[in-house]
Formats: structure tokens, sequence, C-alpha cells
């Protein structure tokens, strides 16, 4: 509780933590409706500091004057949308609450059990009280969540002293050995598959798994994340240069007309080199990317290549019908 209150207090200001917490722990009149209970009820909604629950008091019986008593644990809110509908000529100020399921629910493949809760609020004041305040409150327990899983170091941390570039072996794209101040090093190596997608991390977080892991001080997790970004692209680059210069030479005349194994003129043979060297011309900021100078060089640099070998096609074409026409004769 405490945990969550600290977390609660750094999300809002000292002062609006304070008045949005005394606002939530008092009783607001709503209109009560879940996926349990489709009909409409009145009742009293509060929140208990002590216990982390949203408190529903609904009226069971209005003849009886009987009450029911729901509470709903802080932790089980999964998301929160606020909503305005017309009702005859008012506006019905709506919170909708989504729950995850209970721990004592079954969960499958195919069904996981979740619960909808409708409050509808007679003030828009009281509506975006909750709104927001049960916005900040979940921010609060994910991030307690969350430092109770961060690994403790076994080690004390330490700044890097020096960095030294390797060859990377097959299947990596960035491979480094860090000299920390400590005496230690460790070696970073980012493979293809987290530039793929096919890894569910992406890369400044994986500069910070790697921060945590080696014990490097984490005040110098921005300035590496900007080194490895930088090798990363400059890595990228080359590969991507390497398979575009291939493909510019795959569309040389003479291994079109092998390809084509004598099927075809020289001139269709010329024109299908012509279209693909312009198709590829065209797709080179897509290939290459349009970000930093770099790029903007390299993609000059590959169109004039494409340039060049149209002409040496050209020369091609013509040297291929002149000897065509010397066996003729």
């Amino acid at each position: 509780t405490n945990q969550v209150a600290e977390l609660f207090a750094c999300a809002v200001a000292p002062r609006g933590m304070a008045q949005l917490l005394e606002k939530l722990g008092q009783s607001v009149k709503i209109k009560h409706r879940s996926t349990d209970s489709l009909v409409q009820t009145s009742g009293q909604l509060m929140y208990d500091e002590v216990t982390q629950t949203l408190q529903i008091e609904l009226v069971a019986n209005k003849d009886e004057g009987s009450v029911a008593l729901k509470a709903v644990p802080l932790k089980r809110v999964k998301s929160v949308k606020a909503m305005d509908y017309i009702e005859g000529t008012r506006v019905a100020y709506v919170l909708v609450v989504n729950l995850r399921p209970k721990d004592t629910e079954e969960m499958s493949e195919f069904y996981a059990p979740e619960e909808q809760v409708i409050f509808q609020f007679v003030r828009a004041e009281d509506r975006a009280t909750w709104d927001s305040g049960l916005r900040h409150l979940q921010s609060a327990i994910e991030m307690a969540a969350a430092m109770d899983t961060v690994e403790v170091p076994t080690r004390g941390y330490s700044r890097i002293k020096k960095v030294k570039l390797e060859e990377p072996r097959a299947g990596v794209v960035v491979a480094a050995r860090f000299e920390l101040a400590n005496g230690q090093e460790e070696i970073m190596e980012v493979k293809e598959t987290l530039l793929s997608g096919k890894s569910k991390m992406k890369l400044n977080e994986f500069v910070v798994d790697w921060v945590q892991k080696a014990c490097v001080l984490p005040s110098e997790t921005t300035s590496l994340y900007r080194l490895v970004n930088s090798l990363v692209h400059r890595a990228t680059l080359e590969m991507k240069t390497a398979d575009i210069v291939r493909r510019i030479n795959d569309c040389h005349f003479e291994s079109c007309i092998q390809a084509h194994d004598g099927g075809g003129t020289g001139q269709e043979v010329l024109e299908i080199a012509k279209a693909q060297l312009k198709e590829l011309e065209q797709d080179m900021p897509n290939l290459v990317g349009q970000h930093g100078t770099a790029a903007i060089m390299l993609i000059q640099i590959l169109r004039r290549n494409v340039e060049k070998m149209k002409a040496i096609n050209e020369m091609a074409f013509k040297l291929h019908e002149s000897k065509g026409r010397k066996e003729e004769l």
C-alpha cells in the first residue's frame, strides 16, 4: 500500500495527489451496470486506500432499504474509458472500467473471463475525478509490479572504459567488447533477429537489459544506445548496399542474355534490363532509408551506378548486335 501511494505521489503533484485521493475516498452517487448484472442499479462509489479496493454499495431492495456491497481490487482494473451518452434531453456521464479475470476464474487458450463495469455519474466533474484518479492509481500499481520484478545486480556498477569492435559471427549484425573500469570485460552482440522484427524486444530495450546484466552505470545507457544505434545503422547500410550492388550487377546485359538462354531478341533483353534497373532505382529510398546524410549520399552514388550500368548495357547491346550480323554474313 505504501509503495503504491509513493508511486502515485510521483505521478501526481503532491498537493494534487492529496486532493485527488481525498475526493476518491468520498462517497459519490452512481448508477451501476456490469456484465454480471445488466440491470442498472443506483448506489454509491468510493475508493478505500487501505485495502486498495473500489467499494461499491448498491441498493438491493428499495422497499426494504437493503444494500449489497461489492469490493473490486484495484489490481483488477485493466483499462478505463470515459464516454458520454444522450438520454432524452440529458447527457449521461459514463466511465467504462474493464477488469482483469479473478485469480479463481479458469482461463484457457480460447476463453479468458473478463468483466466490464459501467459507472454513470450525476456530474461531469465527478466522472473526470474518477477517470483521472483510476488512471493514476492503475499506473502506480503497474509500476509497483515492475519494480518487484527488477533483478538486483550481484556486483557493483561500473562505467565503460573502452570499446573494441569485433568481427560479427553469422547471424550477428554488431559485435563489440566493452572494458569496464573495474577490470571486467563484457561482450555485446546485436543479432539479426532483433532488427528483422522476429524478436519481441526493441533495440532500446535490448540496450537497457544489457546495461543491467553487465552492471554498467545506468547513467551511461543513453550514450551507449546512441553508439549501438549508430553501429547498427552503419552495418545495416553496408548489408543493404551490398545487396543493391549485387542486384545492379545482375542487370548486366550479358547476365540477362545468359539468364534468358537465347529466348527473346537482344532489344527485348535490353528493355527488360532497363525496366529492372528503373524499378530498383525507384525502390532505393525504401531499401536504404532516408534518415541521415550517409543514406542520402549512398542513394546518390547507387543511382550513378545504375546510370553507368545502363550505358554499359547499351554498349554491350550494340556489340552483341554487330556480332550477330557478322555471323549472318
